[in-house]
């Protein structure tokens, strides 16, 4: 965390000895890790633009002249005066470029009646559920390069920063260097960078940038399927004229138990700006332990909080198509699971609140509910996909860009405590099982915000019946630079 932070503070340093900042283009906001993405257009929008590196930081534009070489300047030899820190250190603003900017995403959210419990009589009983208004998403991002050649990137984060009583942590979500090891070829990454799994895990936090308001089930931070962050990645992209491959191999410390050697790929490939089909996949090689202890809320990766050690493997695939303002994009994944429970965390969650529905209670204790024997086994698998579709209609300077989607949701194992690791969708139900569907618009009066209006209907199993309920959300989200946009 300290060198991370000394780093952003060197850059700023050098950002005002001399022009070393790198703007972007004009009416673009970049992704989060990003080149600048395409304004109103819709064959644009989504994650990324094929035939890049999705995460290539912006380049300066080259001197008209070339500056004269800085002089080293002795501290006493000016009075009175901050000294450059450049020119102190002999080096050439034009070595480094560096770039501040971020996102941040103002939201609103009502959930009608929920399902929580079963009366006297064997009826379902609703209750109310508060509206929420949050700062779900704050980002200040830095990132450029040095000698145009080696790259660097620091995202701190601070999700949930809208409460007006208790003041949000800032995080550090990324802070990595890059180095070329052949061209754009081969590329070496070390620090903590988002794996790239999937069409989103690398872009969400841009979110003025993309359609809809909440992620794929896959990325619900009450269920994730991995660690969305890891340690070391290769990576590199193959280009022809009208199409490109990337590959992508990571690997960290993840939720490993301990020497184990975590194994994330990712293979794509694109043709033009309108086609991209993909991969992913990711085991533990090994045990890995839970990323949170119970009462600490939800896993930062796969492993549920009341497990001695899990060994899981993910795999899947994803697509998307755009074309003349149409956008249509799908993803499926599965993740397999042989972990062990451990019993003592077992016994505690006889007392969760809300309480282990009927098949939660046998899965984990077995059928007699008089004499509760741990069941230390947990061999089960977690499935997720979505499709997600929009059209970009042009408004004169504006863009309007309704969108639909539809998620499914599958685990066993998930539990309704969400204190406890699980979460209120799938732990809520009788199998494990929810489907939801969303309908939306994006409204873009500039390219630089988005204000991002849907409902979405949540279809589950609960006592034995099927319970449908709805939600409505908004979303305001903008991109923002330093010294704004030229």
């Amino acid at each position: 965390m300290r060198s991370s932070i000394g780093s952003l503070a060197f850059a700023s340093c050098l950002c005002l000895a001399g022009k070393a900042g790198a703007q972007p283009e004009p009416g673009t906001p970049p992704g989060a890790e990003d080149p600048p993405l395409g304004g109103d257009n819709q064959d644009d929008e989504g994650p990324g633009t094929p035939g890049q590196s999705d995460a290539a930081p912006p380049r300066s534009a080259p001197p008209a002249q070339p500056p004269a070489p800085a002089r080293q300047v002795p501290i006493d030899e000016v009075e009175g005066e901050d000294q450059n820190v450049a020119d102190t250190l002999g080096i050439q603003p034009e070595v480094f470029t560096a770039r501040l900017y971020g996102f941040i995403d103002a939201h609103f959210e009502q959930v009608a009646r929920t399902p929580v419990g079963v009366d006297e009589d064997g009826d379902t009983v609703m209750a109310s559920n508060p509206s929420e208004i949050d700062v779900t998403n704050f980002n200040v991002m830095l990132q450029g390069t040095v000698y145009s050649r080696y790259r660097y990137f620091v995202n701190l984060a601070s999700p949930g920063a809208g409460s007006p009583a208790e003041d949000a942590a800032l995080a550090v979500r990324n802070a990595w260097v890059e180095l070329p090891l052949f061209r754009e070829y081969f590329n070496f990454r070390i620090g903590k960078t988002y794996r790239r799994f999937g069409l989103y895990n690398e872009l969400l936090d841009a979110i003025p940038t993309f359609i809809g308001i909440e992620p794929p089930e896959m990325f619900d931070d009450d269920h994730l399927l991995l660690t969305r962050t890891t340690n070391i990645m290769l990576h590199g992209t193959f280009t022809t004229q009208d199409s490109s491959f990337s590959y992508a191999l990571s690997t960290g410390t993840d939720e490993r138990e301990g020497h184990q050697v975590p194994i994330g790929a990712d293979l794509r490939y694109d043709f033009r700006n309108n086609f991209r089909i993909g991969t992913s996949y990711y085991t533990t090689s090994g045990d890995a332990v839970p990323s949170k202890e119970l009462g600490e809320g939800a896993p930062l990766g796969g492993v549920a909080t009341w497990m001695d050690e899990d060994e899981f493997s993910v795999t899947g695939g994803y697509g998307q198509v755009t074309a003349a303002g149409f956008i249509l994009q799908a993803e499926f994944w599965l993740a397999r699971h042989n972990g062990t429970r451990d019993a003592m965390k077992l016994m505690e969650l006889l007392n969760s609140d809300p309480p282990l529905n009927e098949r939660q209670r046998e899965e984990f204790f077995g059928p007699d509910p008089e004499n509760p024997q741990p069941n230390l086994d947990a061999s089960y698998n977690v499935k997720t996909g979505y499709l997600r579709t929009g059209y970009s209609i042009p408004v004169k300077t504006w863009s309007l860009t309704p969108y639909a989607q539809f998620d499914y949701y599958d685990n066993p194992e998930i539990i309704n405590d969400q204190d406890n690791g699980g979460d209120n969708e799938a732990g809520l139900t009788d199998d494990g099982i929810f489907y939801k569907t969303t309908l939306g618009l994006v409204i873009r009066p500039v390219s630089f915000i988005a204000v991002k209006i849907d409902g979405s209907t949540h279809t589950q199993k609960f006592n034995g019946e099927t319970v449908t309920y709805p939600e409505i959300r908004s979303s305001f989200s903008f991109y923002w630079e330093l010294g704004g946009m030229r």
